[in-house]
Formats: C-alpha cells, sequence, structure tokens
C-alpha cells in the first residue's frame, strides 16, 4: 500500500508539474504575441483584452516583407553545392552496388530474387532521383527566367531560352518515370515499318539531338559570364552524348559488357550535372541582380576622346568671351549714350517709352538668345 501511494503521488506531481510548464509556454507565447501587436501600432494595450474579435491573429512577423523571397533558396555557398551533388552521386553509388550484389543479396532475402532487386532498389531509385533532380533543375531554371527577363541588355530576348529549358526539365522528369520514349519510338516503329537502330531507338535519339542539343547549346551560349554554370552545362552535354550512344549500340568493348549500367548511371550524372550548373548559375544571377558582381566598363560608341576633336571645332563650340563681346557691339551702338544716362546720383527720371522704345530686329534676338543661353550654362 505505501508503495502504490507513492507512485500515485508521484504520478499527480509529475502532471501537475506538466500542466504548470504547459500554462508558463501559453503564457509567454500570449506575451510575445502582444508585444508584436503593440510594436505594430495596431490596438493600444487596455484594448486587447476588451475587443477580442478586432485583435489579429498574426503578429507583425507574418507581415508579407518578413517572408522569405525565392532568391532565398539559392545557394550561396559553394560547398552547400557540393553537398546536394555529393547527395545524388551518394545514391547513384547505392543504386549500382545494390544492382551489382543483386545475388547475395537475393541469398540473404530468399523472398526477393535478384531481378527484383535490381528493378526495385537500383532502376526505380535511379528513375525517382532522375525525375526529382530534373524538377528541381526546373524550379531555378524558372527562377533564372524570373530575373532574366528584366537585364536591359538583352535586346534580342535571350532570356525566354530558360522558359523553354523549365518545361523541358519538367517533361523530362515525367519521362524518366513513365519512360515514355520507348513507347513512342515502337508505336513509330510499327507504322512506318522502318526499324532504326535496336529497339527502334533511332526515333526519340533524333528528337533529343534536334531538340535537346539546340536547347543545351544555347543555355552554353547563354551562360558564357559564368564558366562554372557554362562547364557543367558542357560536362552534362557530354554525358547525354555518351548515353545515347549507348542506347544506339555503338558503345565501345569495354563497355559493352554493361549496358544497363551505363544506361543508370550516365542519364543521372546528365542530370545532376544540369542540377549543378543551374544552381551555378542562379546564384550567379541573383548576385548580379544584387549588384556584388563587378563587370568590366564598356565604353559607349557615343564617347569621343577630346584628343581627336578638330582645334576649330573646339573653339565653335566653345565660344570666347571676344567672340560674345564683337556680338554685343552691333546691339550696343545703335543704342545712344543719352539713353541710359544716369550719372549724377539723382533720382532717375521714368523715361519716355513711346520715343525710345524700339523693335529688336531678328538677328538681335537671335544673339541676344544665344547669350543668354551662354549665361545659363556658365
Amino acid at each position: 500500500m505505501p508503495i502504490s501511494i507513492m507512485r500515485k503521488l508521484t504520478n499527480a506531481l509529475h502532471i501537475e508539474r506538466n500542466m504548470a510548464n504547459h500554462t508558463a509556454r501559453i503564457g509567454r507565447r500570449r506575451r510575445v504575441l502582444n508585444e508584436e501587436v503593440l510594436t505594430a501600432g495596431t490596438l493600444p494595450r487596455q484594448d486587447l483584452a476588451c475587443v477580442p474579435g478586432d485583435t489579429p491573429r498574426y503578429g507583425v512577423g507574418a507581415n508579407i516583407e518578413n517572408h522569405p523571397q525565392v532568391t532565398d533558396l539559392v545557394p550561396r555557398r559553394f560547398r552547400v553545392i557540393a553537398l546536394i551533388l555529393g547527395v545524388g552521386i551518394s545514391v547513384g553509388a547505392v543504386a549500382e552496388l545494390a544492382s551489382y550484389h543483386s545475388e547475395s543479396l537475393s541469398k540473404l532475402l530468399p523472398a526477393i530474387s535478384a531481378e527484383e532487386i535490381t528493378t526495385v532498389f537500383a532502376n526505380r531509385l535511379v528513375a525517382w532521383t532522375s525525375a526529382a533532380t530534373l524538377l528541381l533543375v526546373a524550379g531555378y531554371t524558372r527562377l533564372i527566367f524570373l530575373l532574366r527577363r528584366h537585364r536591359v541588355d538583352d535586346i534580342r530576348g535571350r532570356y525566354r531560352i530558360w522558359k523553354t529549358a523549365g518545361w523541358a526539365a519538367v517533361a523530362l522528369s515525367l519521362n524518366t518515370v513513365v519512360g515514355g520514349h520507348t513507347v513512342v519510338a515502337l508505336v513509330l516503329g510499327s507504322f512506318t515499318g522502318w526499324s532504326v537502330l535496336p529497339g527502334n531507338a533511332g526515333f526519340w535519339l533524333a528528337a533529343a539531338l534536334l531538340f535537346g542539343g539546340g536547347l543545351l547549346l544555347r543555355l552554353i551560349f547563354d551562360t558564357t559570364e559564368c564558366r562554372g554554370a557554362m562547364s557543367f552545362y558542357a560536362l552534362a552535354s557530354i554525358c547525354f552524348v555518351a548515353a545515347g550512344v549507348n542506347s544506339a549500340g555503338w558503345s565501345p568493348e569495354w563497355a559493352a559488357a554493361s549496358p544497363e549500367t551505363l544506361g543508370r548511371t550516365l542519364p543521372l550524372a546528365g542530370n545532376l550535372l544540369l542540377l549543378v550548373g543551374s544552381l551555378l548559375y542562379a546564384r550567379y544571377i541573383t548576385l548580379d541582380v544584387q549588384g556584388l558582381i563587378e563587370h568590366a566598363v564598356v565604353p559607349e560608341s557615343s564617347e569621343i576622346d577630346s584628343t581627336s576633336i578638330p582645334q576649330e571645332t573646339a573653339t565653335e563650340a566653345v565660344p570666347t568671351e571676344a567672340e560674345t563681346a564683337v556680338e554685343i557691339l552691333p546691339v550696343a551702338a545703335k543704342i545712344s549714350p543719352d539713353d541710359s544716362s544716369w550719372v549724377d546720383g539723382s533720382e532717375m527720371e521714368p523715361e519716355d517709352d513711346s520715343h525710345n522704345t524700339r523693335r529688336l530686329s531678328k538677328a538681335e534676338k537671335k544673339r541676344l538668345r544665344k547669350q543668354k543661353n551662354r549665361n545659363r550654362a556658365a
């Protein structure tokens, strides 16, 4: 009996302590939210308890200016990009190890055959990894498009290629899981009666070469400012070309022994390189928009060196004081000295405009306008 009573008391004390801690946490949370509301200046302190329906449900931290921006998802540090690449390589290595040791694993797990291990842990793992990688490529190419379209010196509209690249990455992501390219090739082969390469692979290889090759070349040319992104896009192109050669059955002898391994590894490597290139160029564009990347100043064609201007042209462009005085002399000579004589210090008598006023000629008005413009410029 005493032991059971002690246990009940201990449990009651634990429950009471937990309730007290929970109540204290709720109180602290309410105080923090009330301070946020007071900081925003929405309601005075005395109205918080009186008008609960008018009290805002969220603090200032939930305002739109405090939300994370899309560019915050772009990694700024190279080690983060290297970590993403390392994770993709690790997944590919695990898939190939599972495929290579499928016989040994099937002996340890009699309920699963070696073919099922290869299908589940190799083919599907690589396919879903490639699909996720291409979706990330689509997201970052979309971000690049949203920023690149505001570049003022892109007169030809080369930024549109990034929009096309995003949609192409989405389509390829779906195709890596479904495998629609092989089905379409078989259907075209049955309709046309042509057997182009083993498994009618020539149909989808030709489409990939025309569309995908041109798209990658344009991306490479557009990323020449960022050498890292351009290099990774070029390496991705090499991987895709090698994968196409392997699918066509033109692999060398040392690689013909394991066509399935190359068929899994090369496309995955190309997709990972595409992702790294997109990350690097997205980082470059984001920093360039923020003004953190210096560019070489290109002199404009309209700027002319002052040493190349002839002396006569420079003299005409900047008139001297002597020329200004010569232009004013004809106007001053026509005005008699008596018209502006006031030298004795007495009050100046009003002039009779009816006798002394005369209209200026066009040449005189032109000279006066020139003089006023020069005075303003000075």
